[in-house]
């Protein structure tokens, strides 16, 4: 009896110690068991099979409502193609602006060039408008220039000795003769010339002369319109009619001489 009994015990021993040593081996422990009572007989407790999941089924109103709220794709799109077709219209309605506007501008350009008006006269200048103010020596150089200029012209129906003497006393020391300038002296033969071609003469002013005085230059233009008669008797030659003498009377010297004359004739009696 005894050894029966030892035996048993030194069996549940040994088999103490390899479970404990089992444990040891592994490093695992058993997790705390949880809330509720252990399984009877040492069984081990069986782990919980999870539910399934479960499906709930959405009313049909629900996604009828949430279709109706969500944008379709279709009316996007016809937004999206109309906003394109606007921008299209717009670029081309400012091609065809820019283009009228280049257009209407060449064609202002060409009008303008066509109808240029004319550009106006520049102003005088100073001396100019200094010229036109009034001179106070103007009014006493008319006279004088009036005064010579008739006298020359009364010496010319005097007699050749007459004319030719009074000759040196109306002109300059340089004299323009129709245009061309020359010495007293050639004028006086150039005179002389004259004399004994038409030894007869009458001339005689119409009117006043006009007189124009220029400050810069000191002198005084005289125009006369007068009759003339001229007469050759021995040569049984004859000239009349109406003439313009053109006299420049110079005050340069202080006294006033002639030292430009032309002349012209404006009408012949019986031509």
């Amino acid at each position: 009896m005894r050894p029966v009994l030892f035996l048993t015990l030194l069996l549940s021993s040994a088999c103490a110690a390899g479970g404990a040593l089992a444990q040891q081996g592994s490093n695992w422990i058993d997790p705390p068991a949880k809330s509720g009572a252990a399984p009877a007989g040492g069984e081990r407790a069986k782990p919980t099979a999870k539910s399934a999941p479960r499906f709930e089924v959405e009313p049909e109103s629900r996604t009828r409502s949430r279709r109706a709220a969500a944008p379709s794709p279709a009316p996007v799109r016809r937004d999206m193609h109309r906003q394109d077709r606007t921008r299209a219209a717009e670029m081309r309605r400012a091609r065809r602006a820019a283009i009228h506007e280049r257009a209407r501008e060449e064609r202002y350009g060409h009008t303008a060039r066509i109808h240029r008006p004319t550009p106006l006269p520049p102003p005088p200048p100073a001396a100019s408008l200094a010229r036109a103010e009034p001179d106070p020596r103007f009014s006493d150089w008319a006279v004088a220039a009036r005064r010579l200029s008739l006298g020359y012209l009364d010496s010319v129906s005097a007699p050749n000795g007459v004319m030719l003497s009074a000759a040196p006393r109306f002109y300059g020391s340089t004299v323009r003769f129709h245009g061309r300038v020359m010495s007293t002296n050639a004028l006086l033969a150039e005179k002389q010339r004259f004399a004994q071609r038409w030894p007869e003469r009458r001339y005689e002013p119409h009117g006043e002369p006009r007189i124009a005085c220029d400050g810069a230059s000191a002198t005084c233009l005289v125009r006369i319109v007068h009759d003339f008669t001229a007469a050759s008797p021995s040569r049984g030659a004859r000239s009349q009619g109406v003439a313009e003498l053109t006299l420049t009377v110079s005050f340069a010297g202080g006294a006033p001489v002639i030292v430009s004359e032309a002349s012209r004739v404006l009408s012949r009696a019986g031509a």
